[in-house]
């Protein structure tokens, strides 16, 4: 769904617009606005719904129940090829990061690695992604 809509859709072209430079996409008559809040509640409302599958899963509720999900997630992100600076990316792209990131860490846990060297595995991932993602990009540093 998320591919047809991000690809297929003038929302997702706006979107994309948006990540790569906000005033552009102003300029071009793209409502910023109402397509960033559409975005914060849709997130949101996923976000709520994960939490509730996870908790049925888990079968009880804790305050920190998710906290480790984010930098996994980041990770991810960051091997599929998501910029971090926004506009660039694609929910394939997205996928493949999440598929060969799990079966690392699959990999890693049925070898008998310890959990705290596979997060510094997955810190790892994350600083030479960024730095291809830096030297691919172009970017000069300000």
């Amino acid at each position: 769904v998320a591919i047809v809509v991000l690809g297929w859709t003038s929302f997702g072209r706006s979107l994309y617009a948006i990540g790569g430079n906000v005033d552009a996409a102003k300029a071009a008559g793209i409502r910023t606005d109402r397509v960033l809040w559409i975005v914060i509640v849709t997130g949101s409302l996923l976000a709520a719904l994960a939490g509730l599958m996870l908790s049925g899963r888990l079968a009880s509720v804790a305050s920190a129940q998710g906290n480790g999900y984010i930098f996994t997630v980041f990770a991810a992100a960051v091997i599929g090829g998501i910029s971090l600076n926004g506009g660039k990316g694609t929910m394939f792209g997205a996928f493949c990061g999440i598929l060969l990131l799990f079966m690392i860490q699959n990999v890693l846990t049925l070898a008998g690695v310890p959990a705290q060297w596979i997060g510094a595995l997955n810190g790892l991932i994350i600083l030479v992604a960024l730095a291809i993602s830096r030297i691919t990009g172009g970017k000069v540093q300000e």
